[in-house]
């Protein structure tokens, strides 16, 4: 009886879920066909609903991209994506996130023009995601002041597609900060990729200097590693600007970050442990960075997942919206931010666009905007430790004038009381 109860309760609760609920079940536990055919369902008993088709296009662009590879993948497949997307968005016209995965799905095949060389087809997909709303107002600025806080000729690591795409959008259509190679962390493990940094894309992508062979380019994969501590050449105008020795080396210590149930000693005398790697794409880091740090100067975007720079953050030095890779650790120390780069920022027509985010919200990416708040808060620090209180004052009325705009009036608050603080002390 008590097994029949049990049985009971649980075949109604699953009867009471909707399909659309199912399919998010489905999708949790990566079943993503099953999640897919409970959506087609859903859309046939509600055709109305524009969240059912938000959920098919971010449900059939994770299994085309981020899952394991499709079989049978063509552009048709895309197609398919964009439809339901674009249907979405059609009966919410201010469905924020049903821009961002059109947005997604037009990367994802300027992905494949970059990997066949076609210059027209990729500008042809990032001018579609414009069209589509996937770069408002407010992220076209975000982006530039991204751009504007790397030095000329600079190398920038992105973290995914909010500060990668936005960048490659203004180089491909406003031939905006051109200067730049722009490169995002996550896809820097594919072969063709790496062979396509190396040769640049002329009046699209800037080379960058990438010394392998095609045949080890395609060959990249996880190599044997352990902690080994790598020297790295200095450029002459850092090593005066950090007061170094002529001949000093940036000491980067590269950490495993791959790790095997496979037992294994190296020599016989060494006891057997589990065998560790550098992944393929901490392996891409450290050749690039190996030949362009003295060559060319190396930032990282602030939004990117710590794991990705392989320890580099210890040298890092805050730039507002970016971080710029330096040859010594900054720690606690005068060198942790740059000053000027904060100030440069921290202006009000920087912030021309940024109320509209209010009405052109894309939630999965929108909360990029809150390193602006960070940024003053650090430009605050700054101040009151170097004891420039007229700069402080300014700053306040900057941030009650240009960044409580009540998007999270909470956090807004809370920002601007320690600004006070500071201040008041």
């Amino acid at each position: 009886m008590l097994v029949f109860s049990v049985f009971s309760i649980s075949f109604i609760y699953a009867q009471e879920k909707t399909l659309k609920e199912q399919a998010l079940d489905e999708f949790k536990k990566e079943h993503y066909s099953e999640a897919i055919a409970l959506l087609e369902k859903a859309a046939v008993e509600s055709p109305d609903d524009a969240e059912v088709y938000y959920y098919l296009g971010w449900f059939n662009h994770y299994r085309a991209y981020d899952s394991r590879p499709l079989q049978g993948y063509d552009f048709a497949y895309s197609e398919k994506i964009f439809g339901y997307l674009e249907k979405a968005i059609a009966l919410n016209p201010k469905y924020g996130d049903a821009k961002y995965f059109y947005g997604a799905e037009c990367s994802a095949n300027a992905f494949n023009a970059m990997y066949d060389y076609d210059l027209n087809r990729l500008k042809y997909f990032y001018r579609q995601a414009f069209e589509k709303g996937a770069y408002p107002a407010w992220l076209i600025e975000f982006g530039k002041n991204l751009m504007n806080s790397c030095d000329k000729n600079a190398i920038l690591f992105t973290g995914g597609n909010a500060d990668f795409d936005i960048c490659m959008y203004l180089q491909l259509h406003q031939n905006y900060r051109t200067d730049l190679t722009v490169v995002p962390l996550g896809n820097i493990d594919r072969p063709w990729y790496v062979k396509f940094l190396k040769n640049g894309l002329k009046d699209g992508v800037k080379k960058i200097n990438i010394r392998l062979n095609d045949r080890q380019i395609m060959d990249i994969h996880p190599f044997k590693w352990d902690t080994t501590e790598v020297a790295v050449h200095v450029s002459k105008e850092m090593k005066e600007e950090f007061n170094l020795a002529a001949d000093y080396q940036m000491k980067w210590s590269v950490e495993p970050d791959l790790i095997s149930n496979r037992m294994h000693a190296k020599i016989e005398s060494e006891q057997a442990k589990k065998r560790i790697y550098i992944s393929p794409q901490r392996a891409i880091l450290l050749h690039i960075v190996e030949n362009n740090f003295a060559l060319r100067p190396v930032y990282f975007s602030n939004f990117a997942e710590s794991t990705f720079y392989g320890g580099l953050n210890s040298n890092f030095q805050n730039c507002g919206l970016t971080s710029r890779l330096t040859p010594v650790e900054t720690g606690n120390t005068d060198k942790s931010c740059d000053v000027n780069k904060l100030e440069l920022l921290l202006k009000s027509e920087n912030f021309k666009y940024l109320p509209t985010l209010k009405t052109d919200d894309i939630p999965r990416i929108s909360g990029a905007v809150f390193i602006y708040h960070i940024t003053f808060r650090l430009l605050a620090q700054k101040y009151k430790q170097n004891g420039q209180m007229e700069k402080l004052e300014k700053l306040i009325e900057l941030y009650k004038s240009s960044m409580a705009i009540g998007l999270d009036e909470e956090y807004e608050a809370e920002i601007l009381e320690e600004m006070e603080t500071l201040r008041d002390d």
